[in-house]
């Protein structure tokens, strides 16, 4: 609005400039016509009195007026008769002559007498034009010289002079006729008043109507520019909820928009479905900082695009390291296996950033529309997390496609997914016990809780279906509901056999994303009946790559009401080393691995006394783990570990048997606490 009305103003100093210029010119078109017609009229009126003159003169005689007087009188006449014609400015002749003295008369106005003597000093005979403002009046002046045309003339002007002063053809002077032009300067100017008023008034007429149509012009453009801002204000807000801000790659809803879209159409030639998930990329973030994992994943999300573009696909990315692919089967991409090699050949390559030099690799499940195990978008998703699961489980940095016997393992899951919750939910899971030894006595010191679960009358294996638990978030569950009943069993057989029992029992990594874990524990504890200070509750060094701070936290709450803290498999996570000074805990448990083949294997063996000795040093208790032969007992007796736990000792038992063992191992006269 402000450059409209800046316009306007500039079309108003316009409107005023042309108007005026216009009524000006008018008034110099008018005034200069008016007046040259009266200098025509001046020249016409002397012109016939120049005829009377000369006939006068040739009959002139003693007695009878000089010429000059007759003209005079002839110009007067020609001026009386012009008395009532309106049309023609007021008019006067003045014939002062050169000196005058013949007529008796003197030019009082210094201007004329000047030009007057001018003409006759240089004898010339042209006619001089003027157009003076005089005496606050405009007028329009004559000087007409007069010359000796005639012996008559010049003897009547020397004989009246009483000299020969002139000759025939001399200029003897010069009359003046002159026209008041007052009036009619008056009348242009009101004239041109009224025409500069009209102009403006037109003009201004003009102007509104086109100020008008320039302000509809602008509100017009005005509305079509807001119109586009908002279109692309819009389609920026859609591409940046739809597309990923890192890499630029499509979100999953875009993603999924685009498969359901494919799965309704009946493609003739199908499609492949590529998900794609980087390997050890947590490692990446924790080793060479969160800079370069970004530089990786955009690398990824550049080259999955180039792909995409290629095969007229679709890339997205669902998450973290996660990402996927549609890519329409070609002949570039004949098959699923043409796919997975590319992906993984492709995503191989180095990546640099700022001095690192990374060599990503991927795991790739791969499923494809009309393979005869697909219905649907949630299906063909299903089945190719399912290959990709697969992949990791394979070893990754490879692909997998789906195929009846992944289809196998998925059901397995599927239904040890849907069993295991309504185990959980109906408290069917068994508890088994392996006892920690004290290995100097060879007594039990501490019972380890280890969740068992029949389906279908058959033994699942923990490691199957834990992690099934910690895939679908019900690890936490499993795990509180396997506490609840080691507790119970603690504090009963505490009762019968009159000795304190201790239990240590597993919590999941997951499990402590819980910001109140440490008082979902209590609250087990309390309603077994067994106190705090008989429960050790072991945890992975995992549990820190999540959230130091976090877990810390809870792990405090728990020591501070009396549970201890083992830090479980020690020795094979991503930096035991470093943890170990930021981890709250009582008890290190080294991982089986170091005992196996120990006896033949020197850097094994020499791991193995370090590590104890480091934790020795640490002045934390130290559970070695998975002793099955006499050598291994042996050597762990050797480096000064104080307890064991394994199958030489004991395998996992059940609640009687366990019991069972309790009263032998500790027998009628001891009545005092484990350990």
């Amino acid at each position: 609005m402000r450059q409209l009305r800046q316009q306007s103003l500039g079309s108003a100093a316009l409107v005023f400039a042309g108007a005026l210029i216009l009524a000006l010119s008018f008034f110099a078109v008018s005034l200069w016509e008016f007046s040259r017609t009266e200098a025509d009229d001046r020249a016409r009126i002397v012109q016939l009195s120049e005829a009377f003159v000369k006939q006068y003169a040739n009959s002139h005689s003693e007695g009878m007026p000089l010429p000059a007087a007759f003209r005079r009188m002839g110009l007067e006449n020609f001026l009386q008769s012009r008395l009532g014609d309106t049309t023609h400015a007021p008019m006067k002749i003045r014939v002062p002559g050169l000196p005058g003295r013949e007529l008796g008369f003197s030019e009082t106005s210094p201007h004329v007498a000047e030009q007057i003597s001018q003409i006759a000093r240089h004898n010339d005979a042209a006619i001089h034009e003027e157009l003076r403002f005089e005496n606050s009046k405009v007028i329009g002046r004559s000087i007409f010289p007069t010359f000796a045309s005639s012996e008559v003339c010049v003897s009547c002007h020397n004989r009246e002079l009483g000299q020969d002063v002139y000759q025939a053809g001399d200029v003897m002077g010069a009359f003046v006729v002159e026209s008041d032009l007052s009036g009619y300067v008056a009348r242009s100017l009101a004239y041109s008043g009224v025409a500069f008023g009209l102009l403006i008034l037109g003009y201004q007429l003009l102007a509104i109507r086109e100020n008008r149509r320039t302000r509809s012009i602008v509100e017009l453009e005005g509305q079509v520019k807001l119109e586009r801002q908002r279109r692309e204000a819009e389609a920026h807000s859609n591409f940046v909820l739809s597309h990923d801000s890192l890499t630029g790659l499509a979100r999953r809803s875009v993603f999924m928009d685009r498969l359901q879209a494919l799965c309704s159409e009946h493609l003739e030639t199908g499609f492949f479905l590529a998900l794609v998930d980087l390997d050890d990329f947590k490692s990446i973030n924790d080793t060479m900082g969160h800079d370069a994992g970004d530089a990786l994943l955009v690398a990824v999300g550049t080259r999955l695009r180039q792909i995409a573009v290629e095969s007229g696909g679709l890339a997205a990315r669902f998450g973290g390291d996660e990402f996927a692919l549609i890519v329409p089967q070609s002949d570039q991409f004949p098959s699923m296996q043409s796919l997975g090699s590319r992906i993984v050949e492709f995503l191989r390559c180095e990546v640099n950033h700022n001095g690192f030099s990374i060599h990503p690799s991927c795991s790739v499940g791969l499923s494809a529309c009309g393979l005869g195990y697909l219905e649907d978008t949630t299906g063909l998703l299903k089945y190719a997390d399912a290959a990709l699961y697969a992949a990791k489980d394979g070893g990754k940095n490879q692909y997998c496609q789906f195929n009846d016997h992944i289809l196998r393992d998925l059901n397995r899951r599927t239904l040890i997914t849907k069993a295991l919750a309504q185990a959980i939910q109906h408290d069917e899971l068994q508890v088994a016990f392996q006892p920690k030894i004290c290995l100097a006595s060879g007594r039990p010191v501490e019972l380890e809780a280890l969740a068992r679960w029949d389906l279908d009358s058959k033994c699942v294996s923990p490691s199957e279906f834990v992690r099934v638990a910690e895939e679908t978030g019900s690890i936490l569950d499993l795990d509180l509901a396997t506490l609840t009943k080691g507790a119970r069993f603690a504090a009963t057989a505490s009762s019968q056999i009159c000795a304190p029992v201790r239990i240590s029992s597993n919590v999941s990594a997951l499990g402590f994303r819980s910001p109140h874990i440490a008082e979902k524990i209590v609250q087990c504890l309390k309603q077994a009946g067994l106190p705090p200070s008989h429960l050790t509750i072991e945890v992975t060094e995992s549990v820190l790559v999540e959230n130091v701070a976090s877990a810390n936290e809870s792990l405090s709450r728990l020591r501070a009401r009396g549970v201890r803290i083992a830090l479980d498999d020690f020795g094979v996570g991503y930096s035991s080393l470093r943890y170990l000074q930021q981890l709250v805990f009582d008890e290190i448990k080294i991982d089986r691995s170091f005992l196996q083949d120990i006896t033949t294997d020197n850097e094994k063996h020499f791991l193995f006394l370090k590590i104890v000795e480091m934790a020795k040093g640490l002045n934390k208790e130290v559970v070695v783990e998975g002793i099955e032969t006499r050598a291994q007992l042996d050597l762990a007796q050797l480096t000064g570990a104080r307890l064991g736990q394994g199958y030489f000792f004991s395998e996992p038992m059940g609640q009687e048997e366990c019991l069972d063992y309790l009263q032998r191992s500790i027998g009628q006269q001891t009545r005092s606490q484990l350990g």
